[in-house]
């Protein structure tokens, strides 16, 4: 009986021996490959659903139409576990540009340890499909009689839209990259017309939303023959008018806005017609700081990002400090130059107009 005991306790012993130098090796192989961090940057709000954690594989994120790209950053839990984002070999912590289309993008997050065990992350990205609203925007063509002269433009008319109530206007100017006559770019360019006519912004201020097109440009600009120059926005004026006197529109409540080179044009039109619009938002605009006596009892809501590197943000401050001077109390938001906004800070008008408190603010003005 003691030999038994004996003869199993050195075998025993000589397990520990053999099996010991080996445990390294053992525990290596049973390390689980993981992610330390997962963050998605996008220009807005959207926060990554689930928060992250260790514990949760599938994760979601919902952008907005105008949002086309995003970064991802992986960060794998140990410096020797490799990463890959769709197949594709990625250094942990660098980002990964991701292009959306349309609807629903899926990224496959593989994360590898040494000894191959693999743990596999899913992050489904859905862009917004904003098609449905642009289908609602009626197309026009506004012919000058006098002139001859054409412009293309789209309306918004609310669904259930009576003769027995009038109801507010949005004037929306695009920026220079949407001029032409195809009369669309300026609504899928970016959500400055398009914010305003889906279905839960109809659902709480049911309105119409005018969205003309230029063929040339909105302001002044010397590579246009001066028999254009700021012809085009003379026929957005002529067209507003036509679609006020066609439709029961409150002229007390008017409101124009626009970005880049429409976001001057807002400032230009408020100076030239100072008692037709009840407020303005423009964004990424510069008007003209001796015309801000015009505009001085105007409801104002400028939006500017400070690194933007195609309209200075000066042009914003300018106008903003000269109405202040003239006795106005304009309100203002600028974006610090660490603000997250792809692919350039000039696309300040995806912030600004995802902004609910502007988009309540601005149906709240009437003129007086």
């Amino acid at each position: 009986m003691c030999n038994k005991y004996h003869v199993l306790f050195s075998f025993i012993s000589f397990l520990i021996v053999i099996l010991f130098p080996l445990y390294p090796v053992m525990a290596a192989k049973d390390t689980t490959a993981q992610l330390a961090d997962l963050k998605v940057f996008v220009t807005g709000q959207n926060q990554l659903k689930p928060s992250f954690s260790s514990t949760h594989r599938r994760y979601s994120l919902l952008v907005q139409s105008d949002v086309t790209t995003v970064m991802i950053r992986a960060i794998t839990a140990s410096t020797e576990d490799y990463l890959k984002i769709n197949h594709m070999k990625v250094v942990s912590s660098d980002l990964y540009t991701a292009k959306l289309h349309s609807g629903k993008n899926e990224f496959e997050i593989m994360v590898t340890n040494p000894a191959g065990i693999e743990k596999k992350y899913s992050l489904h990205i859905v862009r917004e499909n904003i098609q449905p609203v642009v289908d609602k925007f009626l197309k026009y063509t506004y012919t000058d009689m006098q002139t001859g002269t054409t412009m293309e433009y789209r309306l918004f008319k609310p669904d259930h839209y009576s003769m027995l109530k009038s109801y507010p206007l949005v004037l929306f100017l695009h920026g220079s990259g949407e001029c032409g006559t195809d009369n669309e770019a300026q609504l899928i360019a970016n959500q400055g017309a398009t914010i305003w006519a889906k279905p839960e912004e109809q659902a709480k201020n049911p309105c119409f939303v005018l969205a003309p097109q230029a063929q040339y440009t909105w302001n002044d600009d010397p590579a246009f023959t001066p028999a254009n120059q700021a012809a085009d926005l003379d026929m957005a004026i002529k067209v507003l008018q036509r679609v006020v006197e066609s439709y029961h529109i409150d002229k007390n409540r008017l409101y124009a806005t626009g970005v880049s080179d429409g976001g001057s044009a807002v400032w230009r039109l408020n100076e030239a017609y100072p008692s037709l619009f009840a407020a303005m938002v423009p964004v990424c605009g510069e008007g003209d700081p001796t015309q801000a006596d015009k505009i001085v009892g105007k409801p104002i809501w400028a939006f500017h990002a400070e690194a933007d590197p195609i309209v200075s943000v000066e042009g914003s401050r300018a106008m903003i400090q000269a109405v202040r001077g003239a006795g106005g109390v304009p309100l203002y938001t600028e974006y610090p130059k660490n603000t997250y906004i792809y692919p350039i800070a000039h696309y300040s008008w995806i912030l600004a107009y995802q902004d609910h408190k502007m988009r309540k603010w601005l149906f709240q003005q009437i003129k007086k």
